[in-house]
This record gives structure tokens, sequence and C-alpha cells, in this order.
């Protein structure tokens, strides 16, 4: 089956037509067939009925050129001194057409015998072909010198151009469904495909413009009811935004009024430790209201590529002293956010250069799918915690490192910014020791 709504709209409608064609074909050829068969018998009847008549009114002489003139190609009429039909060879449709007969000729005379067989169309036509035998309707009547007038007539003949004439129906039925579903991809699969498009993009945090409102009324329906909740998405990110640049705003003027008087502790060892306590406060602030804000989602969408990114990411990271290595296609061209993405991948590069020594980076592509991979040598982590390490404020106090050096928000900052993306990313611990990072993006 294809995979757009409009092919198999399409393949859905032509098998329905196609079925419905060949349903209808079969019932007509079957009462076409039923009402010839009831034609002819009753034309072979009559025919014979009235040569016997008519040899009952020549002289007998004229008889063999009366009954070779009133024969034809498909109907064979002879004078016979025996019955052509056996007797007893009647079925109870055959008795019936012969009492017909009968009452046509002499009263209550039984004279006429009648059998429906099957005989070859021609003596050189090939055996086993339905449309080279028909069935044929022999009838014997008893003259009234003893002598047998015998009859053959064939109850059908050769099979009609059904076949061509059903194929003609079916292509032009075929032809008016693909024009059906032509105008119907303009009008109903076309809004829903551009639907799906922007679902996608909103699914990215890339912004569109508002969809055209076309189609079916539920198709109408639909895409304004979208419209509207990317309209109230919009204004609720936008109006969380400003509030948190003003909880902002207000929470470091007093932590900074209360670093000056921190400093102005004359004893020593309670002023270093107000100090250190109202920093870790001033981080905590400032990574919470980042994480919150997610101000990544406010930048652009563009085109960017990922493995100059990670290289780049590797270089400053190497200017420090850190041990990262990258290994990278020539190039991997994406549609995303350039900050968000390398904010993400350097949350994961720190991690594993902080607690695993040195970070070794791996950028795949398969078909529709984007992988970068980033290992370290590390302790790891319990497999029953790594989920945990997504919530925002975890830390694996002792697990990997008793300093921690950060809040608890990077991971769940790389999650957040990779599923804006349509991605997903996940740890897992690698099986020769160490942490992995796999991040996932739609190619």
């Amino acid at each position: 089956m294809p995979h757009s709504l409009g092919g198999r709209l399409a393949i859905l409608l032509v098998f329905a037509v196609v079925g419905a064609q060949a349903v209808a074909f079969a019932m007509f050829a079957h009462e076409s067939s039923r009402v010839g068969r009831a034609a002819a018998r009753t034309q072979v009847v009559d025919r014979i009925a009235t040569l016997v008549r008519l040899l009952d009114a020549v002289q007998p002489d004229t008889v063999p050129s009366v009954v070779a003139a009133y024969g034809s190609p498909r109907h064979r009429f002879t004078i016979d001194a025996s019955s052509l039909v056996p007797e007893g060879a009647m079925g109870v449709d055959e008795a019936r057409l012969a009492r017909r007969i009968d009452r046509r000729m002499k009263d209550d005379a039984s004279q006429a015998r009648i059998a429906l067989v099957e005989r070859d169309v021609g003596e050189n036509a090939p055996r086993g072909r339905l449309s080279d035998r028909t069935q044929a309707l022999r009838v014997s009547v008893r003259l009234d010198d003893g002598r047998w007038l015998n009859a053959e007539a064939p109850l059908a003949s050769r099979t009609p151009p059904w076949m061509r004439i059903a194929l003609i129906q079916v292509l032009a039925s075929v032809v008016a469904v693909l024009v059906v579903v032509a105008v119907a991809r303009r009008g109903i699969v076309g809004p829903v495909a551009d639907l799906a498009r922007a679902a996608e993009k909103a699914g990215r945090g890339t912004g569109f413009e508002p969809l055209p409102e076309r189609g079916p009324s539920e198709l109408r329906t639909m895409t304004a009811a979208f419209n509207q909740m990317q309209e109230r998405s919009g204004a609720f990110v936008a109006d969380r935004t400003r509030m948190l640049a003003a909880i902002s705003h207000d929470l470091r003027t007093p932590i900074a009024s209360l670093w000056l008087r921190a400093e102005m502790v004359e004893d020593g060892e309670l002023r270093n430790a107000m100090v250190r306590t109202i920093s870790d406060m001033g981080r905590m602030v400032d990574a919470t209201l980042a994480f919150s804000r997610d101000d990544a989602l406010a930048q652009d969408s563009g085109a960017l590529d990922l493995s100059e990114m990670v290289r780049a990411l590797a270089d400053d990271h190497g200017v420090l002293g850190r041990d990262v290595t990258v290994t990278s296609p020539a190039t991997v061209p994406f549609q995303g956010r350039p900050l968000a993405l390398r904010r993400a991948l350097d949350n994961l590069v720190e991690n594993a250069v902080r607690y695993g020594d040195r970070a070794r980076i791996s950028l795949e592509r398969a078909d529709d799918l984007i992988r970068i991979l980033v290992d370290d040598d590390g302790p790891g982590v319990p497999p029953d915690r790594i989920e945990e390490m997504f919530v925002p404020f975890a830390r694996l106090e002792g697990s990997r490192n008793a300093d921690t050096g950060g809040t608890g928000l990077g991971l769940a900052i790389t999650r957040s910014a990779i599923r804006a993306h349509g991605g997903d990313v996940v740890l897992a611990n690698r099986t020769g020791g160490g942490l992995r990072a796999e991040v996932t993006l739609p190619s």
C-alpha cells in the first residue's frame, strides 16, 4: 500500500470499483446467458413444430428438399429411421418441452423426445475451450409414416466479447476514480498534508504562519483549532518568559545585596561560608531560570552542519586541555536551532570529560535518522537510576564523583532541547565500561 493518503485513497477506490464492476458483469453475463438459452429453446421448439406441420402438408417426394431448405448453418434437420434421442433420456425440463411440441402438433400425442447435450462447435476446433463448445438441444419427433424427424440446434453461440466490453468499462471507471482522487487531493489531501507538515514544525519548535482554512467543514474546523492552539501556546510561552525575566531581576537584586553584606562580616571563616552559599544560590537561580525559560525556543530554526558543529565543539574543549575526539562524516546537514543543539551537546561532552576523563563523539547518519554518540571511560550509572538523571536537580552524589560541580540541570536541559527538535537522548552503560549518551534526530 502507498504511504500517502492520496495513494491509499486511490488504491481503495480502484479496488472497490473493479470489484463492483466484476460482480455486476458476472450477474449480467449469467442473466444474459439464461435469457438467451430460454429464447433459443423456444425458437427451436417453434421451428420444429412448424416444420412438422409443413411436412404434413407437402407431397412426400418434396419432403427431402423442404427439410434441406428449412435448415441453417446452426440448425440441422434430418429424417431418419431411428430417433436421435434415445428413449428414456429426457429429464423433467426436457419432458416439459416435449409436451409443448406435442400440443403444437397433435393433442397429447407423446411423439417428441428432447435431450440437452454438449457438442463441439467445429471438428477442427481445439478441445477443452469453453468458447469452442456449447450446449445443443437434440429433438426427435415421430412422423406419421413411422420415420423420425431429428433436429439439433445450439442453445448459445460462441462466447460474446464480454471480456473486451468489461475491460473497457473497468478502464473507464478507473480513469473516473483517478480524476475524482486528483480533485479530492487538492481539496482534502492537500490541506491534510499541510497540517501534518505544520504539526511537525511545531514539534520541532519552528515558527510558521497560520494555515489557511480550506477544504471540507471538518477539515476547516480542525485547521482553525490547530491555529488557535499554536497561538495560545505562543502566547503562553511569551507570558511565561516575561514573568521569569521579572523574577530573575527581582531575585538578582536581593542576592547582590546579601553578597555585599556578607563581605562586611568581620569573621573571615563565617564570611567565606556565607559568600560560598550566596554564590551557590546565584548559580542555582541562574540555572533554574535558564531551564524554565528555555530561551532556545525563541531562536529561529535554520540550516546547519552537525559535523562542523561537533568538530568545533571538540576544538573548544581541546583548547582547555581536555581529551575530546570526533568521528564524523564530512558533512551532515540538518535543520534546527544551532545554539540550542550546541548547548545540549556541550552538556553531554562536559559530563563525559568531568566524570569519565575523556569524551569520544561519533556522528552517524542512516536513511531517516541521525545518531550522535558521546562515550566516556567513567564508572557509569546504576541501571535503576539512569532515567532519574534526566530529572531536574537530580545528581549522582558519590556514584560518579563526590564533587558534582553543577545543579543537576544539564541533562534535563539537553533532553528538552533535543526533544524540541523531534529527537531524543538516552543513557546506557557500555559493555567495556563507561557511559554512552545517544542522541537521535530526524534526518
